[in-house]
């Protein structure tokens, strides 16, 4: 049976949405900066441990999963030659739907993903990590409590109440654009990714590297999981620390090889990532992330083409001196381009 239903007007509750974002990012951005300054004159130098590192999340909206996501890193992390271990595992509820004359896009879908990342040092200074994702797509569960917090919030649907609830679909189609894909419910394969971090600086209260990451086409293309052709991108993060505050800001610079289509056009696109953590003693620390940039598609349909931004509120507790677990929760700002929200358990082993 089809369902016939039209994209619900939620321009209002997306422009409120964004000066929320812009004041949390330059809250987070000042305060930075402020105890960057304070850091200068700390008599005595903290300790960095894994307690420092950034949160380990990224977007997880399909779409955007086609090409080169960063997850954040803190220039203080130790270069260890044995092989260290993380695995990450999220929840993630999906609704985005657009409909123009040259295309539509339909993203309706619970997403359990399962991220193995593998982190080696090849020097003193250099480091390689490997990034297998793994992703569970199916109709949820949880449409019906989502439409009515966001009722009681008075906030913005997308649309999801013009769908019956716990329903899959994940498409985008044009008779008269190769980028067409469509996918059913079950396990995907992401796109395997290669990162690089080398050291241009180490101190006691702020150090710095440089990074580099590729993508490779490991993922299905006509599923919605890859552009089907590797992405090439370079960075830099720079992180800082009091006795007990901390935080990071990084930046890529992402070049997609795919080509698009003319209906469907690829450009290069920016991830940043900012993160402001406090620490409590040598066993946990709360943190506060803000994450995004600009899309790397260009298309009239606003799913695909508007910025993304995500804000995470997360803590981790740290096992001894090998090894800690992070809770993280992930709200997507800007209304398009994200999922509505994500939860997210890491838990890694760097052996000693």
């Amino acid at each position: 049976m089809h369902h016939r239903w039209h994209r619900a007007d939620d321009n209002s509750g997306h422009s409120r949405c964004l000066p929320s974002l812009q004041l949390l990012a330059l809250i987070i951005i000042l305060a930075q900066v402020g105890l960057f300054e304070a850091s200068l004159h700390t008599a005595r130098a903290a300790e960095p441990t894994g307690l420092l590192r950034p949160l380990p999340v990224h977007n997880l909206y399909p779409p955007m999963l086609r090409f080169y996501e960063p997850l954040p890193v803190s220039a203080f992390e130790p270069y260890r030659r044995s092989l260290s271990i993380e695995i990450l595992q999220s929840y993630s509820s999906i609704f985005q739907y657009d409909s123009q004359p040259n295309g539509s896009l339909l993203a309706d879908m619970e997403i359990y993903s399962l991220e193995f990342l593998l982190t080696k040092a090849i020097s003193s200074q250099t480091e390689i990590r490997f990034m297998i994702p793994l992703h569970y797509s199916h109709e949820g569960f949880m449409d019906a409590f989502l439409r009515d917090y966001h009722d009681a919030l008075r906030l913005p649907n997308s649309g999801r109440e013009l769908r019956p609830d716990d329903e899959f679909s994940y498409l985008y189609e044009n008779p008269a654009d190769s980028e067409s894909w469509a996918d059913q419910a079950g396990w995907d394969i992401g796109k395997l990714a290669v990162s690089l971090r080398q050291q241009v600086y180490e101190g006691d209260i702020w150090s710095a590297a440089l990074l580099a990451g590729l993508t490779l086409p490991t993922a299905s293309r006509t599923h919605g999981w890859s552009s089907g052709e590797p992405d090439l991108a370079i960075g830099g993060v720079t992180s800082w620390l009091t006795d007990n505050w901390f935080g990071h800001l990084e930046g890529h610079l992402v070049h997609p090889f795919a080509n698009g289509s003319e209906i469907t056009a690829y450009d290069d696109y920016v991830r940043l990532s900012t993160t402001l953590g406090y620490r409590f003693g040598s066993r946990w620390s709360l943190l506060a992330q803000v994450q995004g940039g600009t899309s790397a598609y260009d298309s009239n349909i606003k799913q695909l083409s508007e910025d993304p931004w995500l804000v995470t509120f997360g803590a981790r507790m740290a096992f001894g001196k090998s090894s800690s677990i992070t809770v993280a929760f992930t709200e997507g700002i800007t209304q398009h381009t994200s999922a509505d929200f994500s939860l997210t358990i890491g838990l890694d082993f760097h052996p000693l």
